[in-house]
């Protein structure tokens, strides 16, 4: 392609130091470019792919040679390359529009919080995704006139249940807003207010499986409204082999928990079902409620599907962890517990590329673990202390945080075999992971939501940094004994 604009035929000037190398002129020649085009009304880039001293043009120049080899002041210089439309940088996690998914059993308080959000939130325009079961939409009903009028977009989606109709309708209507947001229209977030009747997990997993989506959009995480009155009774109900329980797995795959309507229990019940909760996921921040009023600043920022943010979040202020030994970090379960997905992230170390190619080829290894030393948690307090549910090796989630560098080829075989665990050592629902590997300078972040994962590098261990790594399971009756000693032997210095 031919440059599409004419140049005013000035010499530019560029300053280079002579220690400089050749592709740092060939840098500075391309961001001239695109200013240039850009100012001409072009949506240009240039990739350079030759560039030679003017007094000698048959000889191309090596990129990485120091400037001072081929050029003294005042010389001038010529390149050839490739014209093309320029490549939108891509957008940082925290520039991304935040989507929020918002479920609950039927009841619950969903509609009543998404309600509250855009009356409480006039100055954000915020999308929303209704999706309901059957035929004929559920909840269109109750979406009053001023939800109607408050919402930047309400997509109604009567023509089945999300979970099952996920790939279809879910990722249209995410586009549909997209295509809006392209054409001008601002939406500072997006809600997707499920069914009651679904299962969170196709959701998440339509955001780690479509780059489409995740280009421009990031799951900022999912609230569970629970119902304090009605909740301990969704979670016995008999379900038919093969079917899951929706109520538990809104419970296993939530970031934050609203415990709703707390009005209508006496406080030993209110205990009881926050201890229900907690007994199925430790990690989430379970926030009490009536009429699912919290403060709007809990349900936005989470960033709790960020995998850089994890790299730098505190599962919890545990004590120094001793070389070859294991912490188990437990929220105890009538103490509130503690948060995992606060705090602020560091998304500009998040690395881009480090040509780091996961860990499927290396072979695996063996060895015992190390013993350990136990920690327990109250509401992210210090301390040791006695926590029954430390010592029962069927748990429904737990962490672990461990000091050590661990061997590549060993991670890889024993990441395959979660994905075939023996029935024995119960169901992993979700997993994060941030890892020291050996011999990689980034700290890697593992996330997996059922079969579906993703691994990021997140920020370079600094020199002196202590090698920590943190892993996080959440499943149903998980066999944490099993699970724990299979981490342990990835480490490099555990015996063999």
């Amino acid at each position: 392609m031919q440059i599409p604009f004419p140049l005013d035929g000035k010499e530019i000037d560029f300053t280079v130091d002579g220690d400089g190398i050749v592709a740092d002129v060939m840098d500075m020649t391309e961001e001239d470019f695109i200013e240039r085009a850009s100012k001409a009304g072009h949506n240009l880039e240039l990739q350079i792919n030759v560039i030679w001293n003017v007094k000698d043009f048959k000889k191309a120049l090596n990129p990485n040679d120091k400037v001072s080899q081929h050029f003294v002041e005042g010389e001038s210089f010529g390149v050839y390359g490739d014209i093309m439309p320029a490549q939108k940088p891509p957008l940082k996690e925290e520039d991304k529009t935040p989507v929020v998914i918002l479920t609950g059993f039927l009841g619950s308080g969903k509609t009543t919080l998404l309600n509250y959000m855009l009356r409480e939130q006039r100055e954000k325009k915020i999308a929303v995704i209704e999706n309901e079961f059957g035929e004929i939409s559920i909840d269109d009903a109750l979406l009053t006139q001023d939800k109607l009028a408050m919402a930047e977009e309400v997509l109604v989606m009567d023509n089945g249940c999300m979970c099952c109709t996920i790939r279809g309708d879910l990722t249209n209507g995410l586009k549909q807003i997209l295509d809006k947001m392209h054409k001008g229209s601002r939406i500072d977030c997006i809600a997707i207010e499920t069914t009651g009747m679904a299962d969170p997990v196709p959701i998440v997993r339509t955001f780690m499986s479509d780059p489409v989506l995740t280009e421009e959009l990031r799951l900022d995480g999912v609230v569970t409204v629970a119902d304090a009155k009605h909740l301990p009774g969704r979670l016995d109900d008999d379900i038919e082999e093969g079917k899951v329980n929706e109520a538990y797995q809104q419970i296993a795959f939530a970031d934050k928990i609203i415990l709703n309507k707390l009005d209508l229990v006496t406080s030993e019940e209110a205990i009881s079902v926050k201890d229900r909760i907690r007994n199925i996921n430790k990690f989430a921040k379970v926030l009490p409620a009536v009429k699912s009023k919290v403060k709007l600043s809990e349900l936005t920022n989470m960033r709790a599907h960020d995998m850089c943010h994890f790299a730098d979040l505190e599962l919890d202020k545990e004590e120094v962890v001793e070389h070859g030994h294991i912490a188990d970090v437990m929220g105890h379960g009538g103490h509130g517990g503690h948060e995992s997905h606060g705090g602020h992230g560091h998304d500009e170390n998040c690395a881009e590329d480090h040509g780091h190619e996961g860990h499927g080829g290396y072979d695996r290894g063996h060895g015992d673990g190390h013993g350990t030393a136990h920690g327990t948690a109250h509401g992210g307090a210090h301390g040791h202390g006695h926590d029954a549910s430390r010592h029962d090796k069927r748990v429904n989630s737990f962490a672990v945080v461990r000091e050590g560098e661990i061997l590549p080829r060993k991670l890889s075989a024993w990441m395959q075999s979660l994905g075939n665990l023996p029935k024995e050592w119960g169901t992993i629902f979700r997993i994060k992971a941030i890892l020291a590997v050996k011999g990689h300078p980034f700290k890697h972040v593992f996330h997996a939501v059922m079969d579906v994962s993703e691994e990021d590098d997140a920020a370079r261990w600094e020199e002196g940094e202590k090698k920590i790594s943190k892993i996080v399971f959440i499943g149903k009756a998980l066999d944490q004994a099993a699970l724990r000693k299979g981490f342990e032997e990835i480490f490099e210095d555990a015996k063999s």
